[in-house]
């Protein structure tokens, strides 16, 4: 066995006729099997049309990869020639094998004839060629934690420096790293003594500054588009951005002007990217470009090729009101105050594009949140997504329908594995048993969501339960019925101090309570996220709510969709678009469906990001009825067809698809056939029902 370990990201080990790729950041590896023992040696990344961080070179007659992993074939150009899913012969000619398993491999074979075999009912997918010849294997990261740590003192000006060298994550500048899959995850930052920013890390040579005053509220207002842009944050008198062109764009010196301007470029310029790459790595046939192309001056694929400052200038002749209704919604919008604790959150929200503001004071008090985030996802029950509302920790720290963000709850993501649908574990804790009573009746009654594997109802228990409950990492959403106060659950026989746990569940949800310090407890502990509520929650909302989260969806959609916030204020601690389930790379699709007649559905639809499905991403609808153009994921709500019933139950059983039938989420568990369908749509006709998903 020979082990060839490079730099950090991604290695090479030969084990007989066996190539390991090791992705040292996802602590992953991935086997391609050879006809013979490769011999690797070095070879050039550019070989490939796709950045990679790492390629060997060896000879080979044929290759087997593993049939869990997904592949394609693509010509010499990289477009893409076949998806390998059965039997085919291809022509002589140069071809990438590209795979998507626990990492990103691509191999190139030149000028061969190729044949695949092995897709069906096999456990592997085999390449052959008409002759040995010198392929190439190259890798990527899938890179989604950071790399490294930088250290960096109180000085705002240091922590410039540091935010210079975020988008070393970034895999390449051109309009393609509007993909969220060449971003990566950029570095954390710590506060520490002194400025440390560890070799490996570099700022990217793209050719723009963005200059902020030695100010936290301009380095953190900046923060995101430095990233996005690759730009060396520098200090100066009054915040702009400078282009290796000479052009330097004036941005405005007042907070919130500032917060606006930059926000306004950002989501320009990430949207003509996502344009600009349409002939580019995957190719698209674009729905927004059918929207907006013919009041653009230019056509976008062809910037692909120009500098990143020459691409710059041709946006900024765009007027940002052109593009901005075909753009979707930011996935979390964070407010920061302007201390140097809030620096360490500024790598999680870059790696979510999330626009920064500052509110607050600079000496908050020590209960006092640090960091809050709104998210358009967490009002979405029957109107558009609304970001026009930024909360102030000063005038009223925690407001409802707002999250506290915390250093952990982004790291306790990074760090805990995440259950798969039809596995969560949903345990509740009630006082009396007559709230029992009620639980089990409702579950009993609409039937557990399909997503979810167990559901245990405690009534009223003893400090010992309650304490190997909070600290059971294998329970995924708890419900805390009991009283508490502070960082304790009271019970009958004493109080559970959830300071004294050091392992808690994935999500909490605690009731009658709107004091965020007992979640910041959970997540401190562990959880990926808490949600508080003021008064006791609805049963009905609760298994919708259990019944969102087990599918997939973000924490805060899964709150709006539930109708918790209706009766109840609401809270979340940690990003809105925290997710539980495992199957959150789905963009999920949330469907508004009003009935004409028992069996005709008008349909408005819009799809979710996430903190792992990210913008940047694409769909192409598979349901027959909607346009078959790619489309970006995040959008608002965009007018669909008129579905029968017959339809819409198809539509109810997608495994990415949520219903919301005449203001009433719909589960699969809810409705078995059209004729349930047709009953429930001649009801809300006839007024014979109400608009809500409650008991």
């Amino acid at each position: 066995m020979t082990d060839d370990s490079i730099d950090g990201r991604i290695g090479f080990e030969t084990d007989g006729r066996t190539l390991r790729i090791r992705d040292a950041l996802e602590g992953e590896e991935f086997p391609l099997r050879f006809d013979r023992e490769p011999q690797p040696r070095p070879a050039l990344p550019d070989l490939f049309p796709v950045p990679v961080d790492r390629a060997v070179s060896f000879e080979a007659e044929s290759v087997s990869i593993p049939s869990y992993a997904s592949v394609m074939l693509r010509n010499a150009h990289g477009e893409l020639v076949a998806r390998l899913d059965e039997s085919m012969d291809f022509p002589r000619a140069t071809y990438f094998l590209d795979v998507s398993g626990v990492t990103k491999a691509f191999v190139r074979i030149p000028d061969m004839e190729v044949s695949a075999t092995g897709m069906v009912d096999s456990e592997a997918v085999e390449l052959t060629f008409d002759r040995p010849t010198t392929v190439t294997v190259g890798a990527r990261s899938l890179h989604t934690r950071p790399e490294a740590t930088i250290t960096v003192p109180e000085d705002p000006t240091a922590l410039a420096e540091a935010v210079s060298v975020l988008g070393s994550s970034i895999k390449e500048f051109t309009p393609e790293r509007s993909w969220p899959t060449l971003r990566g995850y950029p570095p954390r930052l710590r506060v520490g003594d002194e400025l440390d920013i560890p070799s490996p890390l570099v700022t990217p040579d793209t050719g723009v500054e963005v200059v902020v005053r030695p100010t936290y509220a301009d380095v953190f207002r900046l923060s995101t588009l430095a990233y996005y842009l690759g730009a060396r944050v520098v200090v100066g008198d009054a915040p702009a951005i400078r282009l290796d062109t000479g052009y330097v764009e004036s941005l405005p010196t007042e907070g919130v002007a500032l917060e606006e301007r930059v926000e306004e470029l950002l989501r320009t310029w990430l949207f003509l990217d996502t344009l600009a790459r349409t002939d580019g790595y995957f190719e698209s046939d674009r729905h927004e470009y059918d929207l907006v192309g013919a009041e653009l001056p230019f056509y976008p694929p062809n910037l692909a090729e120009l500098s990143m400052s020459e691409r710059l200038m041709e946006y900024l002749e765009i007027d940002p009101e052109t593009v901005i209704p075909y753009t979707p919604a930011w996935p979390t919008e964070a407010v920061l105050r302007p201390v140097p604790e809030a620096a360490e959150l500024l790598p999680h929200l870059a790696h979510v594009l999330a626009p920064v503001r500052v509110r607050g004071s600079s000496e908050p008090t020590a209960d006092d949140p640090v960091a809050l985030a709104t998210s358009p996802w967490s009002d979405i029950g029957y109107s558009t997504p609304n970001a026009e509302f930024v909360p102030n920790p000063d005038t009223d720290p925690i407001p409802t329908e707002t999250a506290v963000l915390t250093r952990e709850s982004y790291e306790n993501h990074l760090d805990r594995s995440i259950t798969a649908p039809g596995e969560i574990s949903v345990v509740v804790l009630v006082g009396s048993p007559e709230r029992g009573s009620a639980v089990r009746h409702v579950i009993a009654d609409r039937g557990i969501p399909e997503d979810v594997g167990s559901w245990e109802v405690l009534e009223s228990p003893d400090a010992e339960a309650v304490s190997s409950v909070f600290s059971d990492v294998d329970v995924d959403i708890v419900q805390c019925g009991l009283p508490t106060k502070q960082h304790r659950v009271i019970t009958a026989a004493g109080d559970v101090n959830l300071n004294d746990l050091d392992e808690a569940p994935a999500l909490t949800v605690f009731e009658e309570t709107r004091n965020p310090a007992i979640g910041i407890s959970t997540v401190e502990n562990g959880g990926l996220s808490s949600i508080i509520v003021d008064e006791s929650i609805d049963i009905g909302s609760f298994r919708s709510l259990v019944a969102l989260l087990a599918g997939g969806a973000p924490t805060g959609t899964s709150v709006s969709l539930a109708a918790i916030g209706d009766t109840a204020p609401t809270r979340i601690v940690g990003d809105p678009g925290a997710v539980i389930a495992s199957n959150a790379t789905l963009t999920l699709q949330v469907n508004r469906i009003l009935s004409d007649s028992s069996n005709a559905h008008r349909i408005e639809r819009m799809s979710v990001l996430s903190l792992f499905a990210r913008l940047g991403v694409e769909q192409r609808q598979i349901f027959d009825r909607f346009d078959s153009t790619s489309e970006l994921s995040g959008r608002g709500w965009i007018d669909g067809p008129t579905l029968d019933s017959s339809e819409l139950l198809t539509l109810l059983d997608q495994d990415d698809s949520i219903v919301r039938l005449n203001g009433r989420l719909l589960l699969p568990e809810d409705v078995g056939t059209e004729a349930d369908i047709e009953e429930l749509a001649r009801r809300h006709l006839s007024g014979d029902s109400e608009p809500t998903d409650r008991a």
